[in-house]
């Protein structure tokens, strides 16, 4: 039995009421005190970034890590790019459909071929008893 969107059990079973937010206060608040001291090091992070780009002796994949973590969490991260291509061509789509038609047309065609036999339609019925 199919359930009333307006009922309470529905409403319950799906986790949230009509109108309602399942995240009323939004999301969580980003604590201003932790970004401004890590905007505070950026020019540090950028001069360990440098240091290390510069010394070809020096093994900072640490501190490399550390700047990046610092610049992240100061200035966020960098946006990422999807390169996508759509096809908009249905016509694969809508040769699929018609097969399927034809299909379902030649079974309809052979189960009606299947309850004639000599001229005379069998029906699905039981035959009448005969009078006496």
């Amino acid at each position: 039995m199919a359930r009333k969107q307006n009922e309470p059990e529905a409403c319950k079973a799906r986790g949230f009421q009509k109108g309602r937010s399942g995240n009323p206060k939004g999301r969580p608040p980003v604590i201003r005190e932790v970004q401004e001291l890590a905007k505070s090091y950026t020019e540090e992070a950028v001069m360990a970034l440098l240091d290390v780009m510069t010394d070809e002796r020096s093994n900072g994949s640490a501190r490399v890590q550390a700047a990046v973590a610092m610049l992240d969490r100061g200035w966020g991260r960098p946006k990422q790019s999807v390169d996508v291509k759509v096809d908009h061509n249905a016509s694969g789509l809508a040769n699929a459909i018609a097969a399927a038609q034809e299909r379902m047309r030649a079974q309809a065609v052979e189960q009606q071929r299947a309850n004639i036999i000599e001229g005379e339609i069998i029906s699905d019925r039981a035959p009448a008893p005969a009078e006496k």
